[in-house]
């Protein structure tokens, strides 16, 4: 998943030896002709054929859950046999932001199980956790790059993937690395088994068993009882998110440690990753350029987020069991892109016309809607009930092709569980507003785009709120990266290292 910061960093260090020019030649490419153009955040989703040299870029890290390359009996044991689990799920999806106007670098990372519409022509349904968008063979890389573009509005300009094989050659080429576990861990589903506490050296598998675990569980101090008892971490994805975020900063540093006085350790990094990384065509031919530019950044000062969200458990949508979900939560979303990326969004363009339809069944909540959204300025179409595929639901806000900037003139004005969804069938400047559950029209007195107050009357409830309408009435999760005390980090300089035993 870190694999685009490492090489970076390794080709700037080891750019005098005329191999690694020559290797970046063996890099496996694969075409996504639904790359945005860089520079380009006019919502049209333009082919990426071409770039601007002045313009920020954003780059897809994604970490494939599939085992293929996974061959020895031992990988096989703990991660699964690649005959059985053939599939591709996005096991981490991270967005590396480039600015060359101040040379800076920043990750948003996007929660696996966000519940999302797939693009047409999936080989999934048409509504999966986002993370299903990679199951898609070849195509994959592309299908998910243009999930994230047509829901939440983010343009892609590159990619990168890499696979549980590539993730651990890449560990082991730069000799492991180390951690300060506070606390014991461990995670029966990754085979997590950290036996100590304090700075530890962990191998390829052992990193890969601690970015994947999502099913954590952690020896309190002065706790005496057996491992199955100990407390489970009680944010699961999330939590994993915020705990490889910390990796991805140690990981960082391991290389350019180790990459600045040592070839050798150069050259095998660099031969694990070309053999498992793939990226499209236009990444690969700027690799020596990023380098250039980026090749000074501080591990430790890269701004890492997470967009926020609801979780939702057993989840059934349109009859189907879609296990434990996440929501998306407006206005908290919206903002958290555009801190991270202030040109990620279009110009908001007001829509000619905004339907509205109930697809919850909740009484008269369709005009309701539709009396909140004219109050805030747009034209009002079509009014009705439709097809109701769960409840809770998300509110969709659908639009045609090339209208993203439209719909992102009604997310602006809208607050909970809301996402978007192209529909090619909708005449150009028409928007259709799926009213669900959980959301409020944001009042037209409120002087910014996504506001946090809800309108007094709007829906679904007429209390004035500070905190978005939520299933449950959860609070939203937090963007930015909160250790816990059982969390592993960097170690403490000088600290002795410890070896796990087996």
């Amino acid at each position: 998943m870190a694999n685009i910061f490492v090489a970076i960093t390794l080709i700037a260090v080891g750019g005098a030896y005329a191999y690694v020019r020559y290797r970046i030649d063996s890099i496996h490419t694969v075409a996504a002709p639904d790359l945005t153009s860089q520079g380009n955040n006019t919502g049209t989703n333009k082919p990426a054929t071409s770039t601007s040299s002045g313009a920020p870029e954003n780059i897809l890290l994604i970490g494939n859950q599939s085992r293929a390359g996974l061959n020895t009996p031992a990988d096989i044991q703990q991660f699964g046999n690649p005959q059985l689990l053939s599939g591709s799920l996005s096991d981490v999806i991270m967005i590396l932001h480039l600015d060359p106007k101040t040379k800076q670098a920043s990750i948003l990372s996007i929660p696996r199980d966000l519940f999302s519409h797939m693009p047409t022509g999936s080989p999934v349904l048409s509504w999966e956790k986002i993370d299903a968008a990679l199951n898609d063979g070849v195509n994959g890389p592309d299908n998910l790059v243009k999930a994230i573009q047509q829901d939440f509005g983010i343009p892609i300009n590159h990619f990168v993937e890499i696979n549980f094989s590539g993730f651990e050659n890449t560990v082991n080429a730069l000799g492991g690395l180390t951690m300060d576990f506070p606390q014991k861990l461990y995670d029966l589903e990754s085979q997590l088994n950290i036996t100590s506490t304090g700075c530890i050296s962990i191998n390829g598998a052992q990193a890969l068993a601690l970015v994947r675990s999502r099913h954590l569980q952690y020896d309190p101090p002065g706790y005496n009882g057996p491992v199955s008892t100990w407390p489970y971490d009680p944010e699961s994805d999330l939590a994993r998110i915020v705990r490889d975020h910390e990796f991805v900063r140690v990981l960082l540093s391991t290389a350019i440690s180790k990459g600045l006085t040592n070839p050798l350790t150069l050259n095998r990094f660099i031969g694990a990753v070309i053999n498992q990384v793939t990226m499209d065509p236009g990444l690969k031919n700027q690799l020596i350029s990023l380098a250039e530019t980026y090749g000074h950044i501080n591990p430790g000062a890269i701004p890492e987020t997470t967009l926020p969200v609801t979780t939702f458990n057993n989840y059934y949508f349109r009859g189907a069991s879609m296990g434990d979900v996440d929501f998306p939560v407006q206005p908290n979303d919206y903002q958290t892109i555009a801190k991270w990326d202030s040109g990620a969004f279009p110009t908001p363009v007001t829509p000619t016309t905004v339907n509205v339809l109930n697809i919850v069944g909740s009484y008269n909540l369709a005009s309701v809607t539709a009396k909140a959204l004219a109050a805030d300025g747009f034209t009002i179409g079509t009014v009705a009930n439709g097809p109701i595929p769960a409840k809770p639901a998300e509110t969709v806000i659908e639009y045609p092709t090339g209208g993203l900037a439209q719909a992102v003139s009604v997310l602006s004005k809208l607050s909970g569980a809301v996402v978007m969804e192209p529909d090619p069938a909708l005449p150009t400047g028409t928007i259709t507003v799926k009213a669900g559950t959980n959301f409020s029209v944001v009042s037209a007195s409120q002087s910014s785009p996504g506001a946090t107050t809800a309108n007094t009357g709007s829906v679904p409830s007429s209390s004035t709120t500070t905190r978005p309408p939520t299933v449950g009435n959860q609070a939203p999760s937090s963007s930015v990266d909160n250790l816990t005390p059982y969390d592993p980090r960097p170690c403490t300089p000088g600290s002795p290292v410890k070896t796990l035993a087996g």
